[in-house]
Parts: structure tokens; sequence; C-alpha cells
């Protein structure tokens, strides 16, 4: 599913100028070529959560589409206080993309698990929820499009 994704993203930004893509110190396989094509928007903040999603804030304030892309709780649980404050609230349209859902990362520890990512979500309903099962399923287009806040969950 991430590789479906990337590859819709990968046309997306072929497209539109204005999307940026920051991610969270991961990825770099998948995200390579783009980093090669696109330099100056294709942002890596390291593995610092908060900076990520306020670069995202100040990115669609100026009218670009930020896309922030980590492993689901890294880009949900840490930035939680960003999220609710600016997407939730003021209702900024910051795309946020989780990688990994329930243990898809068990070796890496429960601190990687996302089994509540949906439920965290929905104290939040400002923010629309995408969550597919397939790779068919991958709606780049509305969620990239939406002109609310959105999350997408992809599995491993």
């Amino acid at each position: 599913m991430r590789r479906r994704f990337q590859e819709l993203l990968t046309e997306e930004m072929a497209k539109n100028e204005d999307i940026f893509l920051l991610v969270g110190d991961v990825g770099y396989r998948v995200f390579d070529h783009l980093r090669e094509d696109y330099p100056d928007r294709v942002i890596n903040p390291g593995a610092a959560e908060q900076l990520m999603i306020g670069m995202g804030v100040g990115l669609a304030m100026e009218g670009k589409i930020p896309v922030c892309y980590s492993i689901t709780p890294f880009v949900l649980y840490r930035p939680f206080e960003f999220i609710r404050n600016y997407l939730h609230h003021e209702q900024i349209p910051v795309k946020l993309v989780g990688s990994g859902r329930d243990d898809d990362y068990g070796p890496c520890g429960f601190s990687h698990y996302a089994c509540e990512d949906t439920k965290v979500l929905e104290s939040l309903p400002g923010i629309e929820v995408f969550r597919p099962e397939s790779k068919e399923e991958v709606d780049i287009e509305k969620f990239l499009y939406s002109k609310k806040p959105s999350y997408i969950n992809l599995r491993r």
C-alpha cells in the first residue's frame, strides 16, 4: 500500500508544484527519487515530529499542500498538541500520512504500534480520516485536495 501511495504521490507532485513532502526521518528508499526530482519540495526535518507538523502548518498557511509522512505513532501521537491546535481547531489543511497499522512494526516494540490511531482521531472530528484496506482504495486526489486537514493510514 505504501508503494501505491508513493506512485500516486509522484504523479501528483509532477503535476502540482504546490505539493511538499515532509518526512520524519523515514521512507528513504521509497522516496529517494522524489528527493532527487524535487529537492526543494522534499524536506526531512529529522526525528522532530512537532517541527514537521509546524512546518506543514506554515506551508499550508502559504497555500501549499504539505504531506507529513512518518510511522503512524510518530506522525500522530508525538505531535498531538500541534495536530489538535492547528489542524483540528484552526482547520489548517495539513495532510498526515501514517505508515503502519496495529502492530505492523511489531519487532520495533510497542512504541511503534498504531492500534489507537482511529480512536485518537475520533476525538478530533475536524480531521478527515482515510483508512484504505487495499492499494486500490487509496484515493490520493480526495486526500490531497480536500480543503480539510486529512489523515491516511497505510498498511505496511
